[in-house]
């Protein structure tokens, strides 16, 4: 939960940011547009921080089950190889 937390706090920060500065480019334009406006520049800018850094996360954890994934086969693959050797060496 903690990261969603950090993810939330951070994407809110930045929205306002963005909200501000989007108010500061459109300040002269009509009031009830620029309000309907701000709330979406809000909630898209929200959820795009929020992706991003999400989709990070997952990114790693993929990379990580990969590269575990490659290293039990290359175990498994080396136990195999091992037993094969043994059973040929009896055979003979």
């Amino acid at each position: 939960m903690q990261w969603l937390l950090g993810y939330t706090l951070g994407s809110i920060a930045v929205s306002f940011v963005v909200v501000r500065a989007f108010d500061f480019l459109v300040g002269g334009a009509v009031d009830s547009a620029t309000s309907a406006a701000r709330g979406i520049v809000f909630v898209n800018t929200w959820a795009a921080v929020t992706t991003k850094s999400a989709m990070r996360d997952v990114t790693k954890s993929a990379r990580k089950l990969r590269l575990s994934n490659l290293v039990a086969k290359n175990k498994l693959d080396a136990l195999i190889d091992d037993e094969q050797t043994i059973t040929k060496n009896k055979e003979y």
